[in-house]
């Protein structure tokens, strides 16, 4: 009989790849030299005009008018007006602050279980944003900076149990400034209002989850995935009138470290502030 492999334990991740991982990261000594080159592309009128209007380039070809979407049905009707609300807000209001209600429909919107594990037919549970093979290597944690019902630090969301669990409390509001300083360049970087925000969530991925099947094709789905969550995030946002914005400028390790995590295989792809 063949000798079953036990591919859980088996390195499935090439250092090529790893290497790939350790150059796309950011760190505190590159975040001025990276905020220069954003704000040359930014504030360039060339620039600018050239991002907004590129299309791919084919020459002569037959066009073919699509349909309007005047008489669409009700649910499609609700995500196309969700599509133009949809937007990224970067100044937050002094005195508004998200509530924890606010914040519980905004993480059951955005990533939640809509099927149960079926042990009969072994299909793992189902969630609302589509992973390859149903691996979901993506886990959302959450920095509360000025939920008033939650104490400042940073939580795991649990999307089993519906729970945000404590993993790291700051001990007040100067050893938190210093972490999203240290994390988010919150100082050094004026493109967001850091100090306002009600919290932050981050997206971290534990790439065996999807590897171990996938070799390092997984990479590809897990980065595919927390963009698919992101999405689902801006939705939420709109659909409850809470701001948004993603950050992609961040301290990799620094995060990494902030929300525990401690093997090579576990990285940051994104960071995202919401407030009122």
């Amino acid at each position: 009989m063949a000798k079953i492999r036990n591919l859980l334990f088996e390195p499935c991740i090439a250092d090529v790849s790893y290497d790939f991982l350790e150059q796309s990261k950011l760190y505190c000594f590159q975040a001025k030299e990276y905020s220069e080159r954003l704000n040359a592309v930014m504030s360039s009128d060339y620039f600018m005009r050239n991002i907004s209007q590129h299309s791919i380039e084919l020459g002569f070809c037959e066009e073919y008018d699509l349909l309007t979407t005047d008489h669409l049905p009700p649910l499609a009707q609700a995500l196309n007006e969700l599509n133009q609300l949809r937007n990224s807000q970067r100044n937050f209001n002094q005195e508004n602050k998200i509530s924890l209600e606010d914040l519980s429909h905004f993480l059951h919107l955005s990533y939640s279980i809509t099927q149960r594990f079926d042990p009969a037919i072994l299909i793992p549970p189902r969630r609302n944003i589509p992973s390859g093979g149903g691996l979901y290597p993506i886990d959302i944690y959450v920095i509360n900076q000025h939920i008033h019902e939650l104490p400042q630090g940073v939580f795991i969301y649990d999307i089993f149990t519906n729970k945000l669990k404590l993993i790291r409390k700051f001990k007040d509001s100067d050893e938190l400034n210093k972490a999203l300083n240290k994390t988010l360049f919150a100082q050094q970087k004026k493109d967001i209002d850091y100090t306002r925000a009600s919290a932050f969530m981050v997206l971290g991925a534990e790439l065996e989850r999807s590897c171990f099947k996938y070799l390092d094709r997984g990479i590809r789905w897990a980065i595919l995935e927390a963009g698919e969550i992101v999405q689902a995030m801006y939705l939420a946002s709109a659909s409850l009138e809470v701001g948004c914005c993603a950050i992609g400028g961040f301290n990799d390790e620094a995060l990494a470290q902030l929300i525990d995590y401690q093997n090579p295989s576990q990285i940051t792809l994104l960071a995202l502030a919401i407030g009122k």
